[in-house]
Order: structure tokens, then C-alpha cells, then sequence
């Protein structure tokens, strides 16, 4: 369903969709070395990569991707007003790129799966991927979903002033909420037994899922967890030391929960299986 990258970014061949996730991983890494891409442009891969052609759209999806765009050019924008860009160490813009490409795949493979599209779902869920962390401060939630329920504060303006419908900011909004690390094992419950449908309770179980993916990869995994202990260790957040141990690395792995069914075609829970046997 997608069509080529001319950046060797989100390019998915003979169905390796794992292949796929973790060669943009990659892309996004070199990108950060060097030359940012800069998030306007991941957002633009990604309608690329899912065909989300304006012309396809519904009103509302079109809304929804305008507002997306707009978070895309702010985050790039309060990057560049900080002090020697000093970004979080990991809720920054590399992380926003990761989860967005997490999302995207997931998305291209539930439409493979489904033999269909649902255009205004699939806005909607790049525009609360890109939004999930706006305006992260680099700290730690003192009660459930402080730091979320800024981020959403924040965007309110920005889905008002692109006239997104009331029904999808209230999707947007309650998802974003939810996307507290500490809310996610009963997002997945809530889905437990069911099947997948577009509705509210799936769409944050696929936000969670975005959130972690790359986290969840043994080769890019590691090195994000050094990146969260950097960050934790500016707030001596406890936590700093051990979350980048092996031991800690482990104790992760060992929390994370992938229900979709996107996740089963990615393999998630059987290569985390096989990288906590690999520690022990």
C-alpha cells in the first residue's frame, strides 16, 4: 500500500514489516546525528507512506492533519528557542519520530489486515502520536497523568484554531490522557478477549503500543533507556541508575504489553520473550 520513499525512509518490501520499522529506525538516527530531518518533514513520510492523499480525505481528517502539521512546526519551533537546543534527553524530537513511525506501520499493516482503510481513525492517530508529548518538560509525573494532561493543554489551541470536530478532540484529548505509563496495563485489559475495532479503548491501546515500540527493540532499545536515565538524572529522579542496567533493562521489558494486532504481525512479544531469556 505504500509508496517509495526518494529518502530510503518507511519503505516496506515483500511484506518485512519488521524490516521495515527498524531500517527507519535506523534513518532517524543518522538523521539526528547530522542533518535533522526535522518533524514537518517525518509527518510528510508518513501521510506518504499511508497514501493519505488530501483528496481522499474527509473535512474532519483534513482538520486533524492540518493540526498535525501544526504541532510538527511548533515542536521544531520550541526547539529552536532553547538554550543550545537543550531537549529533553529522551521525550525529545527523536522519540516524537520514533512513535510516529510506530503508529504509521501499525496503521499500514491494520489496513493490510482489514482490507480497508478508515481514513478519519488514521488522522486522528497521527495527529494524538505527534501530540501525546508536547511540550514535555524532561520529569516525571507527581500524579496520574500530570505531565499528559499539559500536553494537551497545550494543544487545545491548535485543534480549535484547524476547527477540528468536537467528537475527535475528545478521542484526542482522553487518549493523550491515558498514554500515562501507569494507565497502560489496564488500556490493554480493557481490550482483552476482544477484537480489534476502531473505537476509543483500541485507539489508546495502539497509542501505548507506538509510545514503546522502539523502547522494545533489542538494537535501538538499550541506547533509549541510556537516554531516559541521562534525563532522569537531571531531576534525580531515583530511578536514573538502574533504569539502563541490564537489570533494569529487564525489569522493563517485563512490564510491556503489546495486544494489537499489528504487534502480532511485528512479532513484538516474542522477540521481547527472546531478548529477557538473552539477559538472564
Amino acid at each position: 500500500m505504500s509508496v517509495k520513499s526518494s529518502i530510503q525512509y518507511l519503505n516496506l518490501k515483500a511484506n518485512l514489516w519488521h524490516e521495515c520499522l527498524e531500517d527507519s529506525y535506523d534513518f532517524l538516527r543518522k538523521s539526528w546525528q547530522g542533518h535533522w530531518l526535522g518533524m514537518p518533514a517525518v509527518l510528510n513520510e508518513c501521510l506518504r507512506f499511508l497514501n493519505l492523499q488530501e483528496n481522499k480525505l474527509s473535512d474532519a481528517a483534513k482538520h486533524m492533519l492540518g493540526a498535525a502539521e501544526s504541532v510538527a512546526l511548533e515542536i521544531e519551533k520550541q526547539t529552536q528557542s532553547l538554550p543550545n537546543f537543550t531537549e529533553p534527553k529522551y521525550h525529545n524530537r527523536l522519540h516524537f519520530a520514533d512513535a510516529l513511525t510506530s503508529m504509521s506501520i501499525q496503521l499500514a499493516i491494520l489496513v493490510e489486515l482489514e482490507k480497508k482503510e478508515n481514513l478519519d481513525w488514521m488522522a486522528c492517530a497521527l495527529l494524538t502520536c505527534i501530540a501525546h508529548d508536547f511540550v514535555h518538560p524532561g520529569k516525571v509525573n507527581r500524579f496520574e497523568s500530570e505531565i499528559e494532561k499539559q500536553s494537551v493543554h497545550f494543544l487545545k489551541p491548535i485543534l480549535s484554531f484547524h476547527s477540528v470536530p468536537d467528537k475527535w478532540q475528545k478521542i484526542i484529548e482522553a487518549a493523550i490522557v491515558r498514554s500515562d505509563f501507569s494507565i497502560v496495563h489496564q488500556n490493554h485489559a480493557n481490550v482483552s478477549g476482544k477484537s480489534f475495532k476502531w473505537d476509543l479503548n483500541w485507539f489508546c491501546v495502539l497509542l501505548n503500543e507506538a509510545d514503546v515500540i522502539a523502547s522494545a527493540s533489542s538494537k535501538y532499545g538499550p541506547e533509549l533507556g541510556e537516554s531516559l536515565a541521562q534525563e532522569w538524572r537531571l531531576i534525580d529522579f531515583p530511578l536514573h541508575a538502574t533504569v539502563a542496567s541490564l537489570e533494569g533493562r529487564k525489569t522493563f521489558l517485563k512490564q510491556l504489553i503489546f495486544s494489537s494486532p499489528a504487534s502480532f504481525v511485528l512479532g513484538l512479544n516474542e522477540r521481547i520473550s527472546d531478548e529477557i531469556r538473552s539477559i538472564q
